[in-house]
Order: structure tokens, then C-alpha cells, then sequence
């Protein structure tokens, strides 16, 4: 990478004595890059007028930028003085940042540093970044968008030092740094940090602080190829500014799977840890953003990656990932995700549907959409793998993938999509149509097929609640686009019987009526029976018994016998 140092001593007018610039660079006559002005705050005014993208900036008393942009050739902060950007500003830089050893330069959460050129950097700033909403002893993914001194423990001293972690590609782990006190952020690597011991047990943003010289221009990290299988890397956006998802995976797609799993996640199992984005949209993965999708599209067309976050993607060889200025965007937001608004992806045609499943306490989403740059295939850019961890899992499935995302051609009404549900429990759930774009908006409607009885629901109008075993289902579900069957005579219902418990009762659902249930202990002795059934649904009353194995055999109405084993908690 090619540096450039400026000459310093062309403004020494407006320095007064040379101790002030000491501490920059010394001139480098074959750079041969001169800002064509300068102009210098006095704590009052400006000696050359305001500044903007043709003057070097030169700050020798403090200064508080409130909102808005700040241009500049470049930035020189003077011994002494203290220069604040406040929250909503950016400050959008030509050339380098130069920050003198006893000055300081503050970036608060939501303010950006961008730099056009790849210009040296000088001196140390500080940035201010949120997370996301998390409660005491969950973790965030985090990424330094500066370069220096400042380890692991300087960036978060509350941390207990057993619980800073780096992402082992090879064993498809996180493991626990070793000595964290000492290590040093590399750049664009992503850290596994948990919160501080004093952090509040309710969900509340943690404000970290990296203090380094800003990181700027091209810059790559070597990836890590295991197998087909392990082949995933903790990496993170390294400027202090947030960078384009869609820039970032056309940079990439020649080393990467072109996904961005992005951390996001409280202390529950029963959810996963990861949401998906590809250049298609955003898949969430939590229940809380049924009707407030805090989605990065919505603060960019493009998608983002904020200041400070950390993420993983998929190598597909042992290259360098790639980063760059022309990948950093003037995106203003305080924490790691921001509120719904109504952009669009860059593809004007393209039509997209968020579909949710829902249990007790479990959540999980499928995106599917109609765009020209899509297939039947796999998709690179636009198809986002299904991370399938989390108490239920809901995604689009194919001869060889399961998809978290999933682009099809432009959209056709006797299209059928099948769906992939997974779950750790039996019991009831909900599938539903979370929101939608495009001609979906336009009349279209959206329905469920279930093949256990060839019921067909339109989503459109309300969720379809269902019943399952625990289990992988990828040949139950389908998306389809109209509710004729066909000419063809339908297929013969999948006979299903479903017996599961749920607050020490027993749960039974089938296609067939039931007629009768017994429940046995290990030992076999009989603990309770109930006769004349006659229904498709049964629920037992409350069974004074816990942590055993109870036998449930079922007899249904076409004499059919069903005997599970089922844990009573």
C-alpha cells in the first residue's frame, strides 16, 4: 500500500512555534500532494473561512462539530486542544488526520471518520461505538476501527479475562484467548468480548471506546481454509466509519460465499446467534423485530456494517479479504442495528417476502425473493446460507442447500418453494408473513401449503398454527402463489400423529380420530388411561409426576397403534 506523508512545514504561519507539530510526520518531498488552502480555529473563528473539501483544517483551540458534514483536505488537531464530533456528524476527509500527542479528536456513537485517499494517519483519536441492546453476560463481535496500543482488556478492563474470544476456523469454535491483557486488536479480525460485570440485567447498549490511529485505505487479512465444511472466519469492518454490505461482497466474491452472518444475540439458546444478509436483503432472528426489524438495509439501500462490529463469512480458499474507502458510507447510527424505513435494494424489480415461524420463546425467519439476478441455483451474493442452531429453525430448501435467503428468478405465480423446519421440541407453532415488497404489495397473494393434509392457508390473511415431533421436516411445507391444486387428483394426506408434553400434561394431535391413550412408567406400570377419545386433538389433565420416561401408546381410529417415549420435565 502506497503512504503519503504531507509536508507539515508549508503551514508553520499558522502553527506559531514548532514544538506544537513535533509530534507529525516529518515532510516527505516526493509525495508531491499539497492541500491548495488552509484555515485555523482560534477557539472563535475560522482565519480563512469555514472549511470544506480544498482547505486543510487546522484546529489550535477546541472545537465541537453539533451535526451535518464536516469537509476537509486534511485535519490537523494542535497541542492542547480538544475537537468533538457529535452524534449524527461526519467528518469526510481528502487526505490524513494528524492529531498531536497531547490533543485530542472524539468520534461519539453515530459520528463518522471517512478518508477519500489512503493517506498516512497520525497521532491517536477516539471512537465511541454501541452495541446492540444485550443484557449482563451476553456477548458482541467486535471489530477496532483504529490501530495502536490498546488491548482486549484496555478496551473492555470490567470483562472477567476468561471470557475474550477469538473464532478457531479449524475446529469450528470459539476459544478463549489465552492473554488477552496483552493482545493487541489486528486489524479487521473479529473479537468475541463479553459484557463488563457491571453491565445492567436488562437490555442496555454498552458504549465501547477504541482509542488508536484511524485506520484508512486498502486493507486485507488473510483467510483461513479448512475443508469444505470448516471454513468460517471471524473478520470485521476496520475503518471508523460503517462500510457497504454490497461493496464489500462484490469485492469479495471471488474468496468468499457472498454472506455476512452478522452477530446478534441476548443469552438464549432457543434463538439463534447469527442473523443472514446477502446483497438480497436481511433475515432476522429474533422475535422482536416482527414489527420493528431492526435491519441494516433500512439505513442504506446497500446494506452496512457498522463502526466496531464484527462478523463472519465463508472463505472459499485461503486469499485475502479485501476492504477499502470506496467501500465506507456517511451512515449515521448509534448502535449496530437501526429502526425499519422503506429503501428499496438496488434492483428495482426485485419482490421479496419475510416469512416467521413462532413457538414459546422461539423465533426464526426465511427470506425469499424474486429478483432478474436470481436462479433456481445457488446464487453467490444473493443466497445466504441457513445457520441452523437455535431452538427452531425456518428455511428454503433445494437439492443441496438449505437457504436462510434464498433469490429465485423473476417471479412467476405457479412457482413452489419448499420449506425446511427444524425444531429441538415438539409441540405447537405458527408460521406467518412477517412483511413484504415489491408486487407482493400489489394484490399478491401468499399461501402455505401443508402436506401432512393438503390444507392450504393464506398467509396473507392470518398465521397457520400447526403441531409437530421434534425432528427435520423438509418435505411438509411449501410457499405457493395460488390455491389451485391442479388437474391432477391431490396426493393422499401424510398420516401424522404428534404426541409431545407441555407443563406436565400430554399433548396428542393426528390426522386419524384417537380413541384411546395409556401412559406407562419405565417399569411398565400404568399411571393413567383415557378412553373414548374420539377426536383429533387430546390433551391430558396435569400429571403429578417429574423428570421420568413415561410410554405413551395411542390407539386411533383405524386401530393403527402409536407408542412414543416422552419426557415428562
Amino acid at each position: 500500500m502506497t503512504k503519503f506523508l504531507l509536508f507539515v512545514f508549508m503551514f508553520l504561519p499558522f502553527f506559531g512555534t514548532s514544538q506544537e507539530f513535533d509530534n507529525f510526520p516529518p515532510p516527505d518531498t516526493n509525495t508531491g500532494i499539497y492541500c491548495n488552502a488552509s484555515t485555523t480555529w482560534n477557539g472563535s473563528a475560522w482565519s480563512n473561512g469555514e472549511p470544506d473539501a480544498n482547505k486543510d483544517v487546522i484546529f489550535n483551540a477546541n472545537y465541537t462539530c453539533i451535526t451535518g458534514t464536516f469537509n476537509a483536505c486534511s485535519i490537523f488537531v494542535l497541542d492542547g486542544a480538544h475537537i468533538n464530533f457529535n452524534q449524527g456528524s461526519n467528518a469526510i476527509v481528502t487526505h490524513s488526520v494528524n492529531v498531536a500527542e497531547n490533543a485530542q479528536l472524539v468520534f461519539e456513537s453515530s459520528s463518522n471518520l471517512i478518508q477519500i485517499e489512503e493517506t498516512e494517519n497520525t497521532g491517536n483519536i477516539i471512537i465511541k461505538r454501541k452495541s446492540s441492546k444485550i443484557v449482563k453476560d451476553d456477548y458482541t463481535l467486535w471489530s477496532s476501527p483504529v490501530s495502536g496500543e490498546q488491548t482486549l482488556v484496555d478496551f473492555s478492563p470490567e470483562t472477567l479475562q476468561n471470557h475474550f474470544y477469538t473464532f478457531s476456523t479449524n475446529n469450528n469454535i470459539y476459544n478463549n484467548l489465552v492473554n488477552p491483557q496483552a493482545t493487541v486488536f489486528t486489524k479487521a479480525k473479529g473479537y468475541l468480548i463479553r459484557t463488563p460485570e457491571t453491565h445492567p440485567i436488562v437490555p442496555t447498549a454498552w458504549e465501547a471506546q477504541f482509542e488508536g490511529t484511524p485506520n484508512t485505505g486498502d486493507i486485507n487479512i488473510h483467510l483461513v481454509y479448512a475443508n469444505q465444511d470448516l471454513n468460517y472466519n471471524a473478520v470485521g469492518n476496520p475503518y471508523p466509519s460503517p462500510i457497504s454490505i454490497k461493496a464489500f461482497i462484490e469485492a469479495n466474491s471471488d474468496v468468499i460465499d457472498g454472506t455476512v452472518w452478522l452477530w446478534r444475540k441476548t443469552q438464549d439458546a432457543a434463538k439463534s446467534s447469527y442473523v443472514t444478509v446477502t446483497k438480497l436483503g436481511y433475515q432476522s432472528n429474533d422475535i422482536v423485530n416482527i414489527n420493528n426489524p431492526n435491519d441494516p438495509y433500512y439505513a442504506h439501500p446497500d446494506g452496512i456494517i457498522n463502526t466496531g462490529q464484527g462478523f463472519m463469512v465463508r472463505s472459499k480458499n485461503t486469499q485475502e479479504l479485501v476492504f477499502n474507502n470506496a467501500m465506507r458510507l456517511p451512515v449515521n447510527e448509534a448502535v449496530f442495528f437501526r429502526p425499519k424505513n422503506d429503501e428499496q435494494p438496488e434492483e428495482n424489480l426485485t419482490s421479496r417476502l419475510w416469512i416467521n415461524v413462532t413457538g414459546t420463546g422461539v423465533f426464526s425467519q426465511t427470506l425469499i425473493g424474486y429478483t432478474p439476478q436470481g436462479s433456481l441455483q445457488y446464487d453467490n451474493g444473493f443466497d445466504g446460507l441457513a445457520v441452523m442452531d437455535g431452538g427452531v429453525t425456518l428455511y428454503t430448501v433445494t437439492n443441496t442447500k438449505r437457504f436462510a435467503i434464498q433469490a429465485r428468478p423473476e417471479f412467476n405465480d405457479t412457482d413452489v418453494v419448499p420449506l425446511g423446519f427444524k425444531t429441538q421440541t415438539a409441540g405447537t407453532y405458527q408460521i406467518a408473513l412477517d412483511h413484504m415488497d415489491g408486487l407482493f404489495l400489489s394484490g399478491q397473494h401468499i399461501y402455505l401449503k401443508d402436506k401432512t393434509d393438503n390444507t392450504i392457508h393464506n398467509l396473507n390473511e392470518g398465521n397457520y398454527t400447526f403441531t409437530t415431533n421434534a425432528g427435520t421436516f423438509e418435505n411438509r411445507f411449501e410457499i405457493v402463489y395460488t390455491e389451485t391444486l391442479g388437474t391432477n387428483l391431490p396426493a393422499a394426506p401424510l398420516q401424522e400423529t404428534i404426541i409431545y408434553t407441555n407443563n406436565n400434561q400430554v399433548k396428542v394431535h393426528s390426522t386419524q380420530e384417537i380413541m384411546s391413550i395409556a401412559l406407562y412408567d419405565i417399569s411398565g406400570r400404568l399411571i393413567y388411561s383415557q378412553n373414548n377419545i374420539n377426536a383429533f386433538e387430546f390433551s391430558s389433565s396435569y400429571l403429578n409426576i417429574t423428570k421420568q420416561i413415561v410410554i405413551a401408546k395411542t390407539i386411533l381410529s383405524n386401530k393403527q397403534i402409536v407408542t412414543k417415549n416422552i419426557v415428562i420435565q
